[in-house]
């Protein structure tokens, strides 16, 4: 519990002082704690510590964790999201962050006001009780692969405008702005140019949002997204450790 608490303040100091460069204050950024393939006890003294989001990659752990877990706190799904998956990810995840594709829009779309009836143990208030939450618009973002790399999902950037205007006009989703995975392996010029690319995406695709989130940066490379606008950085190695198999 020391070592995280550790880790947790030198992250959050990590931001800080990224915020101070861009000369943005701290406030402005979020931080999604990634814990892929740690359990359930790691997930629970993270939001014990006062981490309020916490980022999946996987749905079935979504499924496995959120239900355990006690407190206040917000789950987003951040890995790639099959469409025959979408309706188990309805109830437990307040954002889903990686919308990439009009075919995940029309299914989230099949599941709004509850094809799977009211959630069992959902609150009146919105908040998460037991991980399980009401059904209600999904908080989006759409994920662009600003990198170029086969490897990774995303729609392309001269598609995400058309993505968000679909999302825009779903009656389902609720648009708060882009997310992207920097470049694998990229130097600091190339992982800027990728963030940078999103930063200006969104002044085009995400008009008619008053504060567009970016979600971008990881364990790697966080602080160069800061300094480039992330508005939500998901970080998992430096802050829970090595993943447990």
């Amino acid at each position: 519990m020391d070592d995280l608490a550790g880790r947790l303040s030198d992250v959050r100091g990590r931001i800080e002082r990224a915020c101070s460069r861009a000369g943005r204050p701290a406030a402005s950024v979020r931080l999604i704690a990634v814990t892929k393939n740690h359990p359930a006890q790691t997930v629970q003294a993270l939001i014990d510590l006062g981490v309020r989001d916490i980022g999946e990659n996987r749905v079935q752990e979504i499924e496995e964790k959120a239900p355990a877990l006690t407190g206040e706190f917000t789950v987003h799904m951040i890995g790639h999201l099959q469409t025959n998956k979408a309706g188990k990810v309805w109830p437990l995840a307040e954002w889903i962050q990686s919308v990439d594709r009009e075919r995940l829009v029309r299914r989230l779309e099949g599941l709004y006001g509850g094809e799977n009836g009211p959630s069992a143990g959902s609150a009146p208030d919105g908040r998460c009780r037991g991980g399980i939450r009401p059904p209600g618009k999904k908080k989006v973002l759409v994920e662009v692969n600003t990198s170029g790399e086969e490897s990774k999902s995303g729609c392309r950037p001269e598609e995400c405008l058309g993505l968000c205007e679909i999302v825009a006009r779903s009656a389902a989703l609720d648009l708060r702005g882009l997310m992207t995975i920097g470049p694998l392996g990229g130097d600091e010029r190339a992982v800027r140019r990728a963030f940078a690319q999103l930063r200006e995406l969104s002044r085009t695709c995400c008009t008619g949002i008053e504060a567009p989130e970016l979600s971008m940066g990881m364990s790697g490379d966080f602080e160069w997204a800061v300094e480039e606008g992330a508005t939500m950085v998901r970080v998992g190695t430096v802050l829970v450790g090595g993943r447990v198999y």
